[in-house]
């Protein structure tokens, strides 16, 4: 009998599955939201999930220039 994967984010069996190497780990998830779930770092204000580029201050990732002005950190100029 053929065990089916498990996804690593949910835990839900996996018929058709999402994988990712992420330096040399293998991830196994059921659907994309799971993999940006587990994967996409988090805004250090709001704790939104940050699929694009957001901003970073020194160890910290914020996903708009608001949330980073509300931890008190000064505008960033393009």
């Amino acid at each position: 009998m053929v065990q089916e994967a498990r996804c690593v984010n949910c835990g839900f069996n996996i018929e058709k599955d999402y994988i990712l190497f992420i330096n040399g780990t293998e991830y196994t998830f059921d659907s994309f939201e799971c993999a940006v779930n587990f994967v996409a770092p988090r805004c250090a204000h709001c704790n939104s999930i940050i699929m694009g580029h957001g901003i970073k201050h020194a160890d910290e990732m914020f996903c708009s220039q608001i949330c980073s002005t509300e931890e008190n950190h000064s505008p960033v100029v393009p």
